[in-house]
């Protein structure tokens, strides 16, 4: 069965011609070769479908992002890389120039990428990353015209690689810059006790800052691990975090997300640990110490081993995640942490989904088995809330209950 868009072979004749007539021919390469991991992870099935959904997004924005008399076509058969060749200017008695190649480019970066990203969801949950380039075929009566168009296919490709590594050097350089002057915003996002509403603690929450491109979280870190700096960015995060808590209320409890590799950060011990809280003006017995459910299954050892430093300073600690990794429930009842943050999957839809409520049932009773406190993340509405109260949740997290605030970039 023939495939909505043909390989490029296919239209050949088509390409000379017009490569001869006009005596140039721009080229746009959009490779979605990242969707191929779906056809590894879940089978051809899947990875058809998705190859299905990207044909149809890409017809439908035929005379939007591109022009109608585009030529469309792939790189090979059963491919996920997509060349235009671009159609005449209006006034067809001039040629493309590059200037006009990349008002194309960002035409499609801009609009028919981010469409064609969330073609591979549910497989791929991030959005990856999809490249586009730009070459120009210059005709060449010496030389057969395949090998001309390969070549402004080749420099296309070449192109996005090295608009991708320009891009990823510059939020290193953004990350450098925000590490370097402690630039992380600290939002805090309150804790309610379920029964009363009252406020008990705050989650500390790091961004990056304003205009950095970097603001959200899921950015922020993704870059840090992406240039292997995440246990720079941790230390630095913690840090902020502990030093802006004045503009809370002083007998809330803090808690902060921690590595467990920066547990071991000398700079986070003895003397500079106590200098560190008086500068900071904070309470040993405030902070609570958070770490995600599969890192502490991870790293049990080391953490078991840390922890009682902590502890014995008046620090207890938190197990975020929990019910996203539910083989490790064991090991976490054995650390006794004083609070289990129940998973926000698990949170969503407890109010109509049996599974949901039995597994929230089940932390609920190991977490006040070992004698911790249960806080259920990532409330959304009314009738979560209620059910969750009903059930015994101690303190709840989430929009519905309270926003975080604005944060405040340091000085």
């Amino acid at each position: 069965m023939p495939e909505p868009i043909a390989p490029y072979h296919e239209r050949l004749p088509d390409l000379e011609r017009e490569l001869a007539e006009r005596g140039s021919l721009g080229v746009l390469v959009l490779d979605a070769s990242a969707f191929s991991t779906i056809e590894d992870e879940y089978g051809t099935p899947a990875y058809e479908e998705v190859r299905q959904r990207v044909f149809k997004i890409l017809e439908e924005s035929r005379g939007k992002d591109y022009r109608q008399g585009d030529i469309l076509c792939l790189d090979r058969p059963r491919g996920l890389r997509f060349l235009f060749l671009l159609d005449r200017k209006r006034r067809r008695s001039v040629a493309l120039s590059v200037a006009d190649l990349r008002t194309a480019r960002g035409r499609v970066v801009s609009s028919l990428v981010p469409n064609l990203s969330r073609a591979a969801f549910p497989y791929i949950k991030t959005a990856p990353r999809l490249d586009v380039g730009h070459g120009l075929a210059v005709h060449n009566p010496l030389l057969h015209p395949e090998r001309v168009i390969e070549r402004a296919v080749e420099e296309a490709v070449s192109l996005a690689a090295h608009l991708r590594r320009a891009e990823e050097l510059l939020v290193l350089e953004r990350l450098q810059d925000i590490l370097l002057r402690e630039r992380v915003v600290t939002a805090y996002q309150p804790i309610l006790r379920m029964q009363e509403g009252t406020i008990m603690g705050f989650e500390a929450l790091s961004r990056g800052p304003r205009g950095s491109g970097l603001e959200g979280a899921d950015a922020l870190f993704g870059a840090a691990t992406a240039n292997s700096l995440l246990v720079e960015l941790d230390r630095l995060c913690r840090r902020r975090a502990l030093l802006s808590s004045a503009r809370i209320p002083s007998n809330a409890k803090i808690f902060v997300n921690t590595l467990p590799a920066t547990m071991r950060d000398p700079q986070f011990r003895g003397k500079a640990l106590i200098d560190f809280l008086d500068k900071a003006q904070v309470a040993p017995d405030r902070i609570v110490i958070e770490i995600t459910e599969h890192l502490v299954i991870e790293n049990y050892n080391i953490f078991r081993d840390t922890m009682a430093y902590f502890t014995d300073l008046g620090m207890s600690f938190a197990v975020d995640d929990v019910g996203a990794g539910y083989s490790g429930l064991e090991s976490i009842a054995k650390l006794k942490p004083s609070y289990l943050k129940i998973d926000t999957a698990l949170v969503r839809d407890v109010h109509v989904s049996p599974v949901n409520r039995s597994m929230v049932k089940a932390l609920i009773a190991l977490g006040h088995g070992i004698g911790a406190k249960v806080i259920a993340e990532g409330i959304h509405n009314e009738e979560e809330t209620q059910v969750l109260r009903a059930m015994g949740v101690d303190f709840g997290q989430g929009y519905h209950l309270a926003r975080p605030d604005a944060g405040q970039e340091p000085a």
